[in-house]
């Protein structure tokens, strides 16, 4: 052992090469536990989303359950040759149930019969002559009901239009013949 003049044990002086060798590896080495951090995490949060994705309904669906279980009952009531009122009036609730459900997850109806045409709410199945006072463009008829969701359109509504006698224009949102389309082959 070499003693400094202090007195003191003289150390190797470290080699600087030894030294950035040992730092390099440990960066490495904490590169690559991060790294398999990431993947980790990565993998977790896709499967989340995947679980997210298939149970994303699971709310709506447990609302629609008592929902079925008053058809089920209306079903019986029918059967059983019930009286007529008592069915009618338990559809109508039901009719009222499921539109409850529907505004619990931001579905509206579009307002038609009264308002001006818009292409982006509304889809033209016909024309028909409006009446006096009745402006052109003017939506006369319901067809199909209209939803929204959240304020985006999912099914636009079907409707009639007017146009005044005067009018020669065909408008370019929609035909003469009335359309026919998948959820209403029976649309006039």
């Amino acid at each position: 052992m070499i003693l400094k003049p202090d007195g003191q044990p003289h150390q190797k002086p470290e080699d600087p090469l030894k030294r950035l060798q040992a730092q390099a590896e440990q960066a490495k080495d904490q590169y690559l536990r991060t790294l398999a951090d990431l993947d980790n995490t990565r993998k977790r949060l896709q499967k989340e989303k995947e679980e997210s994705v298939r149970y994303a309904s699971e709310s709506m669906v447990r609302e629609l359950l008592p929902i079925i279980d008053s058809l089920d009952q209306a079903l019986v009531a029918v059967d059983k040759q019930s009286d007529p009122q008592a069915v009618i009036k338990g559809i109508h609730l039901i009719y009222r149930q499921l539109l409850g459900v529907l505004q619990k997850e931001g579905v509206k109806r579009i307002p038609t019969v009264g308002e001006r045409f818009d292409p982006h709410r509304h889809e033209a199945v016909a024309h028909v002559d409006a009446t006096d006072g009745q402006a052109d463009e003017t939506v006369t008829d319901e067809v199909q009901v209209g939803y929204t969701m959240h304020g985006k359109v999912i099914r636009p509504a079907m409707v009639k239009v007017a146009r005044s006698a005067h009018s020669t224009q065909p408008s370019a949102h929609s035909t003469e013949q009335p359309k026919q389309t998948q959820d209403n082959p029976q649309a006039e």
